[in-house]
C-alpha cells in the first residue's frame, strides 16, 4: 500500500486550474444549503469529476456501534444497494484511513489483504484502483472517509490526492456545520417540548388529585348506603344494589387505572423532554416478564391496528424473565409497533418476536432480542441509517421522529444496539439487541 506516489509530469497547468475551480465550485455549493445529504452528493459528484473517477462513496462514522456507514454512493445502479450498509470502523482500507487519518492511494487494491473486495463484489463492482481520504474537521475529530474508485485513464496520483485532501477538509467542515445546525434545531425543539412537558404536568395534576379524593368519598358513600339499606325492605335493598352494581364493582379498579395512567403520562412527558435535551436517564433494571410487557403494549395498540386492518402477532421464545428497565422497554415496544402500524397497508401484519440468542459482544455472552417486523412500504436506506444512529426521524408529514429517538435511547440505556433492515415495498425490521441479565 502506498500513501504517496511521485507526481506525473503529464498533469499540466490546465489540470491544476480545473482542480482549483473544483474547490471553488464545491465551496459555493456547500455555502448554498445545509442539508447534509445534499452536501454529500455535491462533494462526491465534484470530487469524482476532478479526478476522473468512475465511482465513489462517502462513509460516515456511527459512534453508537463503531461502524462506518455508506451515506452516499455514485456508480452503477446496483451500487445503490450499499446505501446504509455498514462495517467495522477498523476494517478494510477505509477503516485504516479512518483510524490513522492518513490518505492512501492504492492502484492495485487486489494485492492488499486489507481490501474488502467482497463489498463491491456483492453489487457486481470490481475495484481496479482507489484513493481514500479521511474526513476530519478542524477540531481533529474524524467524521468518516471518502473513496474514489476506478480512474477512467491510468491510476490515481499525488495531484489527485492533493485536491481531494482540500475538498475533504471542506467537506468535513460542511458536515460539522450541518450537524451543528441540526443540533441547534433540536435544542429549539427541546425547549418547546420542555415547556409543553411542564404544561402537561400542570394540566394532569388536578386529574390525579380528583381521582385520589374520589375513592375515599365513594368508599364512604357505599358504607353509608349499606348502613341505610341494612334496615330497608328486602326489595328496596335488591333494587338499590342492582342499580349501583357497576359502580360498586368497578370504581376501585377504574380509579387505579386513572391514577396509573396519569403517572405514566407525567413520566412520559419528562422522559420526552429529557430525550430532546440529550439527557440520559439511568436505567432502573428490574426482573421483568418481557412477554407480559409485549402483551400489554399490543393490547393497547389493538384498536389502532383493527382500524387499519392490520394484524398484530407476537412470537415469544425468551428464557424466562430478565432485568430490563420497564419504562424504557415498554416505551420502545410501544413506539416500534405504533410506528409500524400506519406504514402497513390494509391486510398486512406487524409481528413482535422476542427471543434470546448467543452474542459474544455482551458480558454474559447472551442477549435479549426484541424484533418488530412489518409488511409495510419500507423506507430508503438513508432514512433507516438515520434511525439507527439515533436521529429523530419520521416519514410522516406531521411526525416528529421522537418515537425513533425513544427506541434508540432504550437500546443505549441498556448498553445494547438498535439494528434493522428495510426494503422499499416489502417492509421493515427493527431490532433491539440488549444484554440478557438474569440475576
Amino acid at each position: 500500500m502506498t500513501n504517496r506516489r511521485p507526481s506525473q509530469p503529464t498533469h499540466d497547468l490546465s489540470t491544476r486550474d480545473r482542480q482549483i475551480e473544483a474547490v471553488h465550485h464545491i465551496t459555493r455549493l456547500l455555502a448554498a444549503q445545509l442539508d447534509v445529504d445534499d452536501r454529500l452528493r455535491d462533494i462526491l459528484d465534484v470530487s469524482m469529476g476532478v479526478v476522473e473517477a468512475s465511482a465513489g462513496s462517502i462513509l460516515l462514522y456511527r459512534e453508537a456501534d463503531d461502524r462506518l456507514v455508506f451515506r452516499h454512493v455514485v456508480g452503477p445502479d446496483s451500487s445503490r444497494e450499499l446505501l446504509g450498509h455498514s462495517f467495522g470502523a477498523s476494517e478494510g482500507i477505509a477503516g485504516q484511513v479512518f483510524r490513522n487519518g492518513a490518505a492512501v492511494i492504492e492502484n492495485a487494491p487486489a494485492d492488499q489483504p486489507a481490501h474488502r473486495a467482497d463489498i463491491g463484489e456483492a453489487v457486481g463492482f470490481t475495484t481496479r484502483n482507489m484513493v481514500t481520504v479521511p474526513l476530519v474537521h478542524q477540531a481533529g475529530t474524524p467524521v468518516g472517509i471518502m473513496q474514489l474508485l476506478n480512474k477512467r485513464s491510468g491510476g490515481f496520483d499525488d495531484t489527485d490526492l492533493a485536491v481531494l485532501e482540500i475538498v475533504a477538509a471542506i467537506a468535513a467542515t460542511a458536515i460539522l456545520n450541518a450537524d451543528l445546525h441540526r443540533r441547534a434545531e433540536q435544542a429549539r425543539i427541546a425547549t418547546a417540548v420542555g415547556d409543553l412537558s411542564h404544561d402537561i404536568k400542570n394540566k394532569v395534576a388536578p386529574i390525579y388529585m380528583a381521582a385520589v379524593m374520589l375513592k375515599p368519598d365513594l368508599d364512604a358513600m357505599f358504607a353509608d348506603l349499606d348502613a341505610v339499606l341494612a334496615s330497608a325492605p328486602e326489595d328496596v335493598r335488591g333494587n338499590v344494589n342492582h342499580a349501583a352494581r357497576y359502580v360498586r364493582r368497578g370504581y376501585a379498579e377504574q380509579l387505579a387505572i386513572v391514577l396509573d395512567q396519569v403517572q405514566i403520562v407525567q413520566e412520559h412527558t419528562k422522559r420526552i423532554s429529557d430525550v430532546m435535551k440529550g439527557i440520559s436517564t439511568e436505567p432502573n433494571l428490574e426482573m421483568t416478564d418481557v412477554a407480559a410487557l409485549v402483551a400489554d403494549q399490543l393490547r393497547e395498540l389493538e384498536p389502532l391496528a383493527k382500524a387499519g386492518d392490520v394484524a398484530l402477532h407476537a412470537r415469544v421464545d425468551a428464557s424466562g424473565p430478565c432485568r430490563v428497565d420497564r419504562f424504557f422497554m415498554r416505551s420502545a415496544i410501544f413506539n416500534l409497533v405504533n410506528n409500524a402500524i400506519p406504514e402497513t397497508p390494509p391486510g398486512g401484519s406487524v409481528t413482535v418476536d422476542v427471543r434470546c440468542a448467543e452474542d459474544a459482544g455482551f458480558p454474559c455472552g447472551r442477549c435479549l432480542i426484541i424484533e418488530v417486523a412489518d409488511t409495510g412500504k419500507g423506507m430508503p436506506p438513508h432514512v433507516l441509517e438515520r434511525i439507527l444512529r439515533g436521529d429523530p426521524t419520521s416519514t410522516k408529514k406531521t411526525g416528529t421522529g421522537l418515537g425513533t429517538r425513544i427506541v434508540f435511547n432504550a437500546a443505549r440505556a441498556h448498553k445494547g444496539r438498535l439494528e434493522g433492515q428495510s426494503e422499499e415495498g416489502r417492509g421493515t425490521v427493527l431490532r433491539l439487541r440488549v444484554p440478557f441479565i438474569c440475576d
